[in-house]
């Protein structure tokens, strides 16, 4: 991730009027705001982060339930003081938050971006807003910042998620492999080092600058 993007995400943090639109043909779905310093005592905020982690635990590497208290130390850790990442949680056009999405640098790249923590609290809302979501957050990372490509990783048995992402036109490209473990009855997954793939591994998949934006009247004019 560059300097520049890094800087970027610092002030974002310390901005609560920012927003990012989320269109659909060129109408007005909802829109993404990052949380900031300002929103680590916001109860309802945790309420949902909280809950929203635990209905989609299967996601994760770590399967243990997330706690309120430990949701806030983890967004204050893990987000808010890590100048590598943000989230952003998502709206509906009537102001109702249904789920959030990350930009972060996992893999350390210094050239490009991680889209993370892709997460869809309130299912029954909007169908379809997600995908929008996600274009459009890419849309503006690739405006905003020197990225000429973003990329994300997901579980190889996602296949929801893989389905949205190949629609986005994300490729694959590296597999790693996962050592599955199971202590005080929590799975967890951890990383390893090996040739042989395992049956379950995450997957990196990356999109290019000029694919996102060639991909538009798929996505948007798809009615």
């Amino acid at each position: 991730m560059h300097k520049e993007t890094k800087k970027l995400i610092k002030e974002l943090k310390s901005n609560r009027d920012h927003k990012i639109f989320i269109n659909n043909n060129s109408k007005l779905i909802g829109y993404m705001k990052p949380i900031t310093y300002y929103d680590i005592g916001n109860d309802d905020l945790i309420e949902n982060l909280k809950n929203w982690r635990n209905e989609n635990i299967f996601a994760y590497l770590s399967h243990d339930l997330a706690s309120f208290e430990g949701t806030r130390r983890w967004l204050s850790k893990f987000i808010l003081d890590n100048d590598s990442k943000i989230l952003f949680i998502i709206y509906t056009d009537k102001n109702i938050p249904i789920g959030h999405i990350g930009l972060a640098d996992g893999l350390k790249t210094n050239s490009s971006v991680e889209i993370d923590n892709i997460v869809r609290g309130i299912k029954s809302l909007i169908p379809g807003i997600m995908t929008h979501a996600v274009y459009d957050l890419i849309s503006w990372t690739f405006l905003v910042t020197k990225s000429k490509k973003v990329y994300l990783r997901v579980f190889s048995d996602n296949y929801n998620a893989i389905k949205l992402y190949e629609k986005l036109r994300f490729t694959n490209k590296i597999k790693f492999s996962l050592k599955k473990e199971k202590k005080n009855g929590v799975t967890k997954y951890s990383f390893i080092n090996s040739k042989r793939i395992t049956k379950k591994y995450f997957q990196s998949m990356e999109l290019q600058r000029n694919d996102h934006f060639l991909n538009y009247n798929n996505i948007k004019n798809n009615k």
